[in-house]
């Protein structure tokens, strides 16, 4: 099982220039990651698209709380069917780390609060399911954010109960993880058409999963609360029979901007 070289990590996200993790992971602040809550898909997507990031978006999942936005800093793992010479080599490197448990056990260990655990499990479900409800309330407690992964789960009526608490996963089975192993802990990971970096700000809404360059999260944030500001504004304005909703949904006029700045700085007294 290799933990990827942090060299590499901070060679990839070489744009982020915050603080990072002692495996070389960017670590977006909590205040970024709160008001990332707030922030729809497709304003997040709109951004990375800008920026020349065009594979980000995950969609048709099995979202077990589709009224619940779960937001976190990606720490990644990858599976592979299982192959006995690869198996036995992680399980070796693993006594030899005093890891304990099977496998999927051992990236949850890596967890921080804030974190948001990504599961390459190559779409398995039958003998695929990564976490049962013992395994999701590790998740909860270390993270307190929720799961994406790309195989199943098991126990599916416990972790429905679990508060605060969510899921994106491929499927539901009642069967056990089985002829799988895992190779990588927190290596860049495909999930669907996307690209997932350690440390990326992963977005989970009842219309899928992004996963948000670090260097990008501010960005992402403040345009959202940009954009849901000049909506405020506008909606105001159509009630108030201002101006017609033709006249807000396209490009603001120049009396219009005025009028919007001179909203905006009212506000703020």
């Amino acid at each position: 099982m290799n933990v990827t070289n942090p060299d590499m990590i901070r060679a990839v996200t070489s744009k982020w220039d915050g603080e990072r993790d002692a495996n070389g992971r960017p670590l977006v602040s909590d205040d970024i990651l709160e008001r990332m809550k707030l922030v729809t898909t497709e304003e997040a997507w709109g951004t990375c698209k800008r920026n020349d990031y065009h594979f980000q978006f995950a969609g048709d999942w099995m979202n077990l709380h589709p009224g619940r936005v779960i937001v976190g800093r990606a720490v990644t793992c990858r599976w592979v069917p299982r192959r006995p010479d690869v198996h036995d080599s992680i399980d070796k490197q693993g006594e030899e780390d005093d890891r304990v448990g099977f496998q999927n056990s051992w990236v949850i260990d890596e967890l921080e609060q804030g974190d948001l655990i990504v599961v390459d499990l190559f779409g398995k479900i039958y003998n695929g399911t990564f976490a049962g409800d013992n395994l999701a309330t590790a998740i909860k407690s270390r993270s307190g954010t929720g799961m994406v992964i790309d195989g199943g789960i098991r126990d599916t009526q416990r972790i429905l109960e679990m508060d605060d608490f969510n899921a994106f996963v491929r499927g539901v089975d009642p069967s056990a993880i089985l002829d799988v192993s895992m190779p990588e802990i927190n290596g860049i990971t495909r999930i669907g058409e996307a690209t997932c970096v350690p440390g990326d700000v992963v977005l989970g809404t009842s219309t899928g999963v992004i996963f948000i360059p670090p260097h990008l999260a501010l960005e992402v944030v403040e345009r959202s609360e940009a954009i849901r500001l000049k909506d405020e504004f506008g909606q105001l304005r159509i009630r108030e029979g201002v101006y017609t909703p033709g006249e807000v949904d396209r490009k603001f006029s120049e009396a219009m901007d005025k009028d919007f700045e001179d909203w905006k700085a009212a506000r703020l007294k």
